[in-house]
């Protein structure tokens, strides 16, 4: 097998004498430097390996240099390959930052068979990866006459290294569009940046319109808007939406695959991530909260298959449950209707416009429980959402009385309605509107 050397290396000979003839040896000096095998995002330390030989002794010394400033490394181990001939090796890591895209790491090797240090350089720039910032901003397009009126959506993705990157956007979770990026823009600082519009129609019904980064095989980044004066001004979070993203290529058996899983918007942190595989629990990354807003916040989720032949029946599936979604007002109100013939009251609270069906409903006089009853099956309303309604049974005495009807929802503040009975304050009927929310919202 031929090695060819590189300038400034030549071999060295060694002789020995064994049963009636000498066997020369020629030693070729090599070195090598490898990193990572993939990006790795700022902030994270990366390690290097240095390797080099081959040597007639351990009298080596190993340097390490990051933009020709020494740099701390572990010390060389020298390993022995046969009698008198050794390599070395030697690991050095790296805290990387935005600022490395320019920056080089240098391994430096030095020993008395060669005339020149052994040396060999890599780009900190082929495994650094930065992750951009995202925003997208508004803008009304040309007026048309007798044309509907449009809005343009802006996504500006900003500072990103390398300039590979995927754009998607999202209307209420499912993917619209998938376009074709014009040339990223090169910044002074080495990163990189881009934009996209899309225009839609300025609608006002609260859609959520998400722009979401793919960079390699790292979580998406997002974020989103909300269009319709209403929902803007309400700071309402919308519609829930999730997206699931495997390999873009098709991958052979016995290697492994990830999966990314993004949803939101959420109005807390409160929330879980399962994954599944067959229906059965599938390990993955802890979930990564990320704030989008004040009080809106977006999920994202990493799992690793490795394939094998029988996946070919197989499904992922990511699921991710949410604790708190408000989704509405809903009015509770009690109803009296006089039974004068039998000296009584019928007390009637109805409530109308939750979701989901669960809740308890309890009633109180004066401040004390009197009655946690049974509830009827609630009414399916055309929204999706469920009304009943309790009727309690009173003696219409003449001394003032307070009658409270409480709705009790998983973990929620309770609320309630009053109304006051009594010959002084028989038209104190009083109703509140309450509001209704989801405890637990599914995607998946």
């Amino acid at each position: 097998r031929a090695t060819f050397l590189t300038p400034g290396q030549r071999p060295y000979v060694r002789g020995e004498l064994t049963t009636g003839f000498y066997l020369f040896v020629c030693l070729f000096p090599f070195i090598s430097l490898k990193g990572p095998e993939q990006r790795t995002a700022t902030s994270n330390s990366v390690t290097f390996t240095c390797t080099a030989g081959l040597f007639s002794s351990k009298n080596l010394s190993v340097n390490w240099f990051k933009n020709n400033n020494k740099h701390p490394a572990s010390a060389p181990q020298v390993v022995p390959i046969s009698k008198d001939v050794y390599y070395a090796t030697s690991k050095s890591s790296v805290t990387l930052a935005k600022q490395d895209i320019f920056s080089q790491i240098t391994c430096e090797v030095t020993h008395a068979d060669i005339d020149e240090p052994l040396k060999m350089t890599i780009n900190l720039s082929q495994v650094l990866l930065v992750t951009p910032k995202l925003k997208i901003t508004t803008e009304p397009p040309e007026i048309r006459d007798h044309a509907p009126q449009r809005v343009n959506l802006t996504c500006h993705v900003n500072h990103f290294y390398p300039q590979n990157v995927q754009l998607t956007w999202a209307k209420n979770g499912y993917n619209i569009l998938t376009p074709g990026l014009s040339q990223a823009t090169r910044n002074s600082d080495g990163t990189y940046s881009l934009k996209h519009t899309l225009q839609v129609e300025a609608i006002s019904d609260g859609s959520i319109f998400s722009c979401l980064m793919y960079q390699y095989d790292e979580h998406p980044q997002s974020i989103s808007i909300t269009l319709g004066a209403q929902a803007s001004s309400k700071g309402r979070v919308g519609n829930s939406f999730i997206s699931l993203k495997g390999p873009e290529q098709r991958t052979a058996t016995s290697n492994s695959v990830p999966f990314n899983c993004t949803a939101g918007p959420f109005s807390s942190q409160n929330l879980s991530v399962n994954w599944l595989k067959d229906n059965n629990e599938l390990p993955a990354s802890a979930p990564q909260r990320l704030p989008i807003s004040k009080d809106v916040y977006s999920v994202t989720s990493k799992a690793w298959v490795a394939l094998a032949k029988q996946d070919i029946f197989s499904q992922i599936t990511c699921e991710v449950t949410h604790g708190v979604i408000l989704v509405g007002q809903a009015c509770s109100s009690i109803t009296m209707v006089r039974d004068h013939a039998h000296q009584r009251v019928n007390l009637t609270c109805h409530v109308n416009h939750f979701y989901p069906q669960n809740l308890q409903l309890t009633w109180t006089k004066n401040n004390n429980k009197i009655l946690t009853p049974e509830l009827p099956q609630a009414t399916r309303n055309a929204d999706g959402t469920y009304s009943l309604k309790h009727t309690l049974q009173e003696d219409d005495k003449s001394d003032e009385s307070t009658f409270s009807c409480w709705v009790f929802q998983y973990d929620q503040v309770p609320l309630w309605v009053n109304i006051t009975l009594g010959a002084q304050a028989s038209h104190k009927n009083k109703g509140m509107c309450i509001v209704s929310f989801i405890s637990s919202e599914h995607c998946g």
